[in-house]
């Protein structure tokens, strides 16, 4: 019998959010970035999302929001939308990039915080 990996379903990560979808953003995101549901990102400089990492000097260094659904723009720029203020999450929810800390992740919790967006 065939396995199944189940992906992350758009939006489970929400606990509560905004009447409407004042909540949410539509947004670019940039060439280069596979990103699954719940994936905390930041808006680059140059324009568009990329995946969070505070390694980078590029804008995404700075949590500006949570991916509602997968997006892959691997090879070119792909329209998304983001939480970008007012809800709550669950941060056992939520995707960092490969090997971020439980300190950077506290960070980026406090920063999405500043933002209305409330990681429980």
């Amino acid at each position: 019998m065939a396995t199944f990996t189940e992906s992350r379903h758009a939006g489970e990560f929400i606990i509560s959010e905004a009447n409407g979808h004042r909540s949410r953003d539509t947004v670019t995101v940039a060439a280069g970035n596979n990103l699954q549901a719940g994936h905390v990102v930041g808006a680059l400089t140059a324009g568009g999302y990329a995946e969070y990492n505070p390694g980078n000097a590029d804008g995404s260094e700075t949590p500006a929001g949570v991916l509602f659904d997968a997006v892959d723009a691997t090879d070119a720029a792909q329209t998304g939308v983001i939480l970008a203020r007012d809800c709550e999450v669950t941060g056992a929810d939520l995707a960092f990039f490969a090997g971020a800390t439980e300190g950077e992740i506290e960070t980026a919790a406090a920063a999405l915080a500043e933002l209305g967006i409330i990681v429980r």
